[in-house]
């Protein structure tokens, strides 16, 4: 029977900072320390008065190594056993026993294991140097500041463990889940031969244990090597997936040595099968986040299984079934989690740069070796885990396809269980497929050949959804076919170019990609990247390790602005339009049979590279409020209800055609209606049904639907489409605008087009409509938010000599003043607004007094903070003056553009025109020429 003595709590500690001054244990540990936990946790070192304005602060950070020294008395059972010291997450280290130095191990994924056989005594002096510097890679998202920080410290927990000579170890199983089967793999030690009893039982996360049926009594027979194999059939074995997520636990005992070691697995085939995955046999789709293990509170992923099972029942609320670990692995108490919840996860090597080959100049084959045992390490760590269902090796990697193609082989001639890439988005603008790779990820299959919605500006060309009016009728499938890939070329003459490149910039040499379409599963990298303003009531959150120090200087920005009464509007406003921006992307891959996942950047809020605040949720996995799980679900499930037409702007009595579909992956559905009804102001305006057989699975197209709208019906419209077994709910919102007509010009207003022609009318008292010909302080009007977010992507485009990013995040709309009503506005920016804002210039208005809001405002960015106006009013000179730099006059047959243009002249000479506000002529005329 093995026996296990914990080694968790207090431990003598020293702390060497960088550059680090000691090889060999100290003679004295002046501190202490508790364990499992990290220097920043237990606030050890000194405080840290920087404020950061990229990422969010460490309180306490620590960099160099720390000593810590437990003494250990053995128990007598465990004197003559084999012992082994597990470190279930750490940093590099180093061990002496005794005074004798046990070795040392570099995994930033994997647990650290030695061997103290050797070293065993009574009393055992333990000394455990912690490294987190000088590592063998710079390690992604394990080490970053972005992210978890460079912690230092133990955070699983610390075990000693006894063991019989005679035991079996490194177990690892292959089940096949149609044949019902498990074959064992592991080593066993003390003999080449020994009987073996097996038994196994399934559980769940309720804690449900049942007994399994299993071929009891084995005869181990090993090779020279110890390796051994037994075929199990397990007839009653429940299949694992993320419908029934239950785990089988075998239990491999050897009577002679009363040794009884466990593994836990699950009995499931994940595979890819031409253009889509499978579970079971089963086409599933992912809809997938990233991650980064971000925990802003601990400053480092928790090794508990019940903080993961939080976090994934968070996710999978939104429709999650499919987790990526950006250039990072999660703990086993995460992989433990994802299995009991249904999760398919995917870590990644810590890695992001280039992979030379051996003949290139700049081959690092130190660090390309470390990257292959680490590779192999997490493999043998977590491989057992039915949620491991992919691995990959990088992010956006450069370098030699052949290179990756030989480390893909070498960790499936390892582990041939996970499904493999050879990177997530390798090579960007020139992309391609490696021989052995089972899955493809990235965001465009050629030079402007696009699969995501947006891109930086850096990365041009952008995407659809920030580059056309707001749609649903598109989708990816024209470049996803095997026609696409027969019509286009590869290759082509190698160049050196310059690339965005992690965070920064970078000349890489390649051959320049007109197209291709991979015979393998797709999958969209990072979609989504939507900005939201911050949220500066999160500040008093952060109560841990790390502080949002550049959410406070971001609210000073926007107090140095005049402009903090408007944070919160702000912050819904942007959201608002974020969560509209993912509506479209996530749809525009459901529409898609050809794509097989996606994965979001992100759910959550990223706190770090410039501070992006993407997320429906913030930093700390909670609802922002811009809308309920249930609703995202209804466009971001296993079963989604969709539609397809050209516009939110439907024009009043016209003819309308909107297509019907379904993605479904569901099982055990039985046959059900789709209902589609289009309302306005509680009228029912149209209605249709579509019958959808039981079978249907992927993309169903359900046909189109016809009719005409009411010409005297317009305002706010809502097309709902309801599976009516299901209750799952898509909706979508539209307007219903009268046709254009040419402007009915007022008597009482007068139109101008500079402030010279207008301050001698406002000095009359006159009322004033200025349509400006040139606004000289402007920035241009762009629909979208902004990518990611703007201080990251200003800085890499000003690098690479590239246009920046507009950098806005949407409109902040009086919806009840009297212009907005004419659009059926909200507060926030909504399809009708596409054409105005896109044929607008945002007057720059910083010079305006605290508190003066535009009627209708253009939200910038937390960095440059500009109060910016596309309609505003103002007393001027004694006068009222209505400004609106929309260009109306450039789309006369647009029918918002027509509603805004007579809007503007019949507010204008109206009695409610009256501006409390006042605004400096000479101001004006510097911004309006």
């Amino acid at each position: 029977m093995r026996s296990i003595l914990h080694l968790n709590g207090k431990w003598e500690l020293l702390c060497d900072p960088a550059p680090c001054q000691r090889t060999a244990p100290p003679p004295a540990y002046p501190d202490v320390m508790l364990l499992p936990g990290t220097t920043a946790q237990q606030k050890i070192g000194t405080p840290n008065t920087a404020c950061e304005t990229g990422y969010l602060t460490e309180v306490y950070p620590f960099e160099g190594q720390i000593w810590l020294r437990k003494t250990v008395a053995l128990p007598k059972e465990m004197l003559g056993c084999h012992l082994t010291l597990t470190l279930n997450r750490t940093r590099m280290t180093a061990l002496w026993v005794n005074g004798c130095k046990a070795g040392c191990c570099d995994s930033l994924c994997a647990p650290h294991c030695y061997d103290l056989t050797p070293f065993a005594h009574e009393t055992m002096e333990l000394v455990l140097c912690v490294k987190n510097t000088d590592y063998p890679t710079r390690g992604g998202h394990m080490t970053s500041p972005d992210t978890q920080t460079n912690w230092i410290g133990v955070t699983g927990d610390i075990t000693l463990t006894a063991s019989a000579a005679l035991r079996t170890d490194t177990l690892r199983t292959y089940p096949d889940a149609t044949e019902k089967t498990v074959a064992l793999t592991g080593i066993l030690h003390g003999a080449l031969q020994t009987e073996c009893i097996v038994t196994a039982e399934s559980f769940d996360k309720n804690g449900i244990i049942r007994p399994l049926q299993v071929l009891s009594h084995h005869t181990l027979r090993a090779d020279v090597q110890g390796k051994f194999t037994l075929a199990l059939p397990m007839p009653d074995a429940p299949l694992w997936s993320e419908y029934n997520p239950v785990c089988i636990r075998l239990m491999l005992t050897l009577p002679e040595s009363d040794d009884t070691a466990e593994v836990t697995f699950g009995m499931r085939n994940f595979t890819a099968n031409g253009d889509h995955f499978e579970i079971n046999g089963s086409e599933v789709m992912l809809r997938g986040k990233h991650d980064g293990l971000v925990f802003p509170i601990e400053g480092a992923a928790p090794t508990d299984v019940e903080s993961w099972l939080r976090i994934f029942a968070i996710a999978k609320a939104w429709g999650i079934n499919h987790y990526r670990f950006h250039t990072c692995c999660p703990p086993e108490a995460c992989f433990a989690a994802a299995d009991l919840m249904g999760i398919y996860m995917e870590p990644e090597l810590p890695f992001w740069g280039t992979v030379h080959a051996p003949d290139d100049k700049d081959f690092r084959q130190e660090e390309q070796e470390y990257l292959i045992c680490e590779g192999l390490r997490i493999a043998d760590a977590y491989g057992n885990h039915p949620s491991f269902c992919m691995f990959s090796l990088g992010n956006e990697l450069w370098g030699s396809p052949e290179r990756l193609t030989e480390i893909i082989a070498r960790l499936k001639a390892n582990d041939s269980r996970p499904l493999y890439t050879q990177g997530s988005n390798n090579f960007q603008h020139m992309p391609l497929q490696v021989p052995n790779e089972d899955f493809w990820t990235g965001v465009r299959l050629g030079w402007g050949k696009l699969i995501r919605g947006s891109y930086a500006t850096c990365d041009a060309p952008i995407g659809l959804i920030q580059t056309a009016a707001p749609s649903t009728a598109w989708d990816y499938e024209a470049l996803l076919t095997p026609q696409y890939a027969e019509s286009t070329e590869s290759g082509g003459e190698e160049a050196e170019i310059e690339i965005q490149y992690g965070t920064g910039v970078k000349k890489v040499r390649a051959a320049k990609t007109e197209g291709f379409c991979p015979d393998v599963p797709v999958v969209t990298h990072e979609v989504g990247q939507y900005a939201v303003y911050p949220d500066f009531s999160e500040i008093e959150k952060y109560t841990g390790v790390l502080q949002a120090r550049n959410f406070e200087i971001f609210r000073k920005r926007l107090e140095t602005a005049g402009m903090l009464a408007q944070a919160e509007d702000f912050f819904r406003c942007s959201g608002k339009l974020s969560r509209d921006c993912y509506k479209m992307e996530i749809e525009a891959a459901m529409r898609s049979p050809h794509v097989a996942g996606f994965q979001l950047l992100d759910l959550q809020d990223f706190p770090g590279q410039g501070t992006a605040l993407v997320g429906m949720l913030n930093a700390l996995m909670e609802n922002k409020g811009f809308i309920q799980p249930e609703a995202w679900r209804g466009f971001c499930g296993d079963c989604v209800p969709l539609a397809r037409f050209d516009s939110f702007v439907w024009t009043a009595g016209t003819e309308v055609s909107v297509g019907l579909g379904l993605r479904n992956y569901r099982p055990n559905i039985q046959k059900q209606t789709l209902h589609m009804t289009l309302t306005c102001t509680e009228r029912l305006l149209a209605e249709a049904k579509a019958e959808i057989s039981a079978a249907a699975t992927g993309y169903c197209d359900l046909g189109n639907v016809g009719f005409t709208l009411s010409p005297d019906m317009t305002g706010k419209a809502v097309l709902t489409l309801t599976l009516t077994e299901t209750g799952i709910t898509n909706r979508y919102d539209i307007t219903i605008l009268s046709p254009a007509k040419p402007v009915i010009p007022q008597d009482a207003v007068s139109v101008v087009h500079t402030m010279a022609d207008a301050l001698p009318l406002l000095q009359k008292g006159n009322a004033v409509l200025m349509l400006p010909a040139t606004v000289a302080q402007s920035i241009p009007g762009f629909y979208c938010t902004d990518f990611w977010c703007y201080p990251m992507f200003r800085s890499i485009s000003e690098s690479m000599n590239k246009e920046v990013p507009v950098g806005t995040m949407g409109l902040c709309i009086q919806a009840e003043h009297p212009i907005a009503k004419v659009l059926y506005s909200e507060e926030y920016t909504t399809p009708q607004w596409y054409t105005p804002v896109s044929h607008a210039d945002c007057a720059i208005l910083d010079a305006a007094p605290e508190g003066f809001r535009p009627i209708v405002q253009m939200i910038d960015n937390f960095e440059r903070n500009h109060r910016l106006g596309l309609i505003f009013e103002a007393r001027v000179g004694g006068g009222r003056l209505l400004v609106s730099t929309i260009r109306t006059e450039e789309c006369p047959d647009d029918a918002a553009m027509s509603a805004l243009a007579q809007a503007l002249t019949d507010y204008a000479a109206s009695p409610a025109f009256a501006p409390e506000a006042e605004l400096d002529a000479r101001m004006l005329a510097e911004i309006l020429c």
